[in-house]
């Protein structure tokens, strides 16, 4: 049964962004520690796969055994050395790299095996401690043209990487990870922003292209710190008025792409970014450190949520402390509370019905650009869109 919604009750319908993720590119699906000697399922972009190791390989086949349909992720690699997967019930066994049945222990060595006995194969690759997986409809590309450079470049970042799943479609987490000015109000009280001033609100929000193509930088301006509502009263309330007389640096700050040391020293032009297939990247202005936000669309309801803290590499005890700093208080106050906080309101988000209005100009910029130039088959490249868009 399809879970597609019909086009009157979801507000997505009209953007041509698919239920299931933007195909032909590569997603993080699971930390490497997980895998170990047993095949590990994992589904993306609605397609169950199963993982396994043989050696210091990798492979990833469809998780279906061709003949009667059993889960392959519960058979084993019964022939280590071999890069093979053999299926719990009969014992076809398949080849990790092409997916082809090469053996049928249960009819014996001598039974011919047709070339249509076998299972899809996807490309698979391991980096920065984290799986990744291409689910496309095109031959995959380098892992490295799908990275930001803060996760391709490894001599120059360390990275620690978090995850968690959250209970949505992916459009919704995605929306709200991109440039929408909900942080001055749903983050104003957590751990990492509680002492700082109040971050802008009621700022322009600009969406320029970045220079590779490949996404889009946010810039805001002439924001407001503090306003009074007409029979409502001042906002921020009076009560969160003490703390926030402390004033240490505001984590808020906007970059200047003509004075931050970020522009001057790396070329970095943005604190904000995102981009394909549904990155979002928030910095410092030094450009010494960003958060990778990685969406991982696993089905239609389900999304999975890659943090990758990315810090430029100093000196070894530099790199010591960085991950003590994240270990005390990155990894509670951010990936987990202030996380939280997104969490528990995105999951409620409804898809049924919206009415998008000034803060939500960086959303409708990034749903745009990523309609427009998402990756697509060379056969379709001069199509007008996403096949979803086109129906």
């Amino acid at each position: 049964m399809s879970t597609e919604r019909p086009a009157d009750t979801d507000v997505y319908a009209g953007t041509g962004l698919p239920e299931l993720g933007l195909r032909n590119y590569w997603y993080p699906v699971l930390a490497s520690w997980r895998l170990r000697r047993r095949p590990r399922p994992v589904r993306l972009l609605g397609e169950d796969v199963v993982l396994f190791r043989d050696g210091a390989a990798i492979h990833a086949l469809k998780d279906q055994c061709a003949h009667r349909g059993a889960r392959l992720s519960r058979g084993r690699c019964l022939y280590p050395g071999s890069g093979t997967l053999t299926c719990p019930y009969h014992g076809w066994t398949y080849a990790g790299d092409t997916g082809k049945c090469v053996a049928r222990i249960m009819e014996g060595p001598d039974t011919p095996i047709p070339e249509e006995a076998r299972v899809r194969s996807y490309p698979v690759r391991e980096h920065r401690g984290v799986i990744w997986l291409f689910v496309g409809d095109m031959e995959a590309v380098p892992l490295d043209e799908d990275l930001p450079e803060c996760l391709a470049n490894t001599a120059e970042w360390h990275t620690i990487s978090t995850w968690r799943s959250y209970r949505c479609n992916w459009r919704v987490l995605n929306d709200n990870l991109c440039y929408d000015l909900h942080a001055p109000f749903v983050h104003r009280n957590s751990p990492e922003l509680v002492f700082q001033p109040v971050f802008p609100f009621a700022s322009r929000i600009a969406a320029t292209g970045l220079e590779d193509g490949k996404g889009l930088g946010y810039t805001a301006r002439d924001g407001i710190t503090g306003a009074r509502f007409p029979g409502l009263g001042p906002f921020p309330p009076p009560r969160e008025a003490l703390w926030r007389r402390l004033k240490p640096r505001g984590r808020g700050e906007e970059m200047d792409p003509e004075t931050a040391e970020a522009t001057k020293r790396y070329g970095i032009r943005y604190r904000h970014m995102s981009r394909l297939p549904a990155v979002t990247l928030v910095g410092r202005p030094a450009g010494d450190y960003f958060m990778c936000r990685w969406v991982t669309p696993v089905d239609a309801e389900t999304t999975l949520f890659y943090s990758l803290n990315a810090f430029r590499r100093r000196h070894a005890l530099g790199t010591m402390l960085d991950r003590i700093g994240w270990a005390l208080w990155q990894s509670w106050a951010h990936d987990w509370l202030f996380s939280d906080q997104d969490k528990r309101i995105v999951e409620g988000v409804r898809s049924d019905a919206e009415q998008l209005s000034l803060s939500d100009a960086g959303v409708v910029a990034w749903r745009k650009f990523m309609v427009e130039n998402a990756r697509r088959p060379p056969a379709a490249a001069t199509g007008v869109g996403l096949e979803t868009a086109a129906e």
